[in-house]
């Protein structure tokens, strides 16, 4: 639960600024082998993002959202149930991972090639739940009824305080040496995944297959 002493900060009905976004794969409880699939999925993602989540994947909580879900300033995976659970608004099995704008192009287009037989969830975070369950959320594969009674329309209820571009809710590679692209630069097509912040490009390294933000 969020301090009572924090303030809205966000107008609802005017389109707020997108902070960061979940992606969310869903899956049905029911179903023990489906569940092991998407154990083994989340396990693939982990994988595939080890160079971006960094040693430790974790999302952690903070003071203003212990639950660790909201402005995290990094990439990382939300563990905040066991995988044969599910928490609110969901009525199904999900696992979710914390996205920074800035890697949206990286992450977001991974899971909608990867997500086999699940259904993937990828709404905005901009304090407003209700509307980003809802109006602003896009669905790939079935779409999942959720229980959004517990939220409120046109209600902040998360991200308080917080502006795009603060530490927890970064707009860019702020870091000199943070990972940009990865693959073969020489291929056609090939371009910079993750924003590098203004004074800085996305260079590649010689035959490393990685590219990084620098001067």
């Amino acid at each position: 639960q969020y301090s009572s002493s924090l303030k809205d900060t966000v107008d609802c009905s005017n389109y707020p600024t997108i902070m960061s976004w979940h992606v969310h794969v869903t899956y049905m409880l029911t179903n023990d082998d489906q569940i092991k699939r998407a154990t083994a999925l989340r396990e693939e993602a982990l994988k595939d993002f080890a160079d971006l989540l960094g040693e430790d994947p974790v999302c952690h909580g903070t003071e203003n959202d212990p639950s660790g879900r909201y402005d995290n300033g990094r990439l990382c995976m939300i563990y905040d149930h066991e995988l044969d659970t599910t928490i609110g608004p969901f009525a199904v099995g999900e696992w979710s991972m914390f996205v920074p704008v800035h890697y949206y192009n990286r992450v977001v287009p991974w899971y909608l090639q990867h997500r086999g037989e699940f259904s993937v969830l990828v709404h905005p975070n901009t304090g407003c739940e209700y509307e980003d369950h809802s109006d602003w959320a896009q669905w790939t594969g079935d779409k999942w009824n959720m229980d959004m009674s517990i939220f409120t329309p046109n209600t902040q209820t998360e991200s308080f305080n917080q502006t795009l571009g603060t530490p927890e809710n970064p707009a860019c590679l702020a870091n000199e040496g943070d990972m940009c692209a990865a693959g073969d630069a020489s291929s056609l097509g090939f371009a910079p995944q993750v924003v590098c912040c203004a004074g800085m490009s996305c260079n590649c390294r010689d035959g490393s297959g990685y590219c990084y933000c620098g001067k």
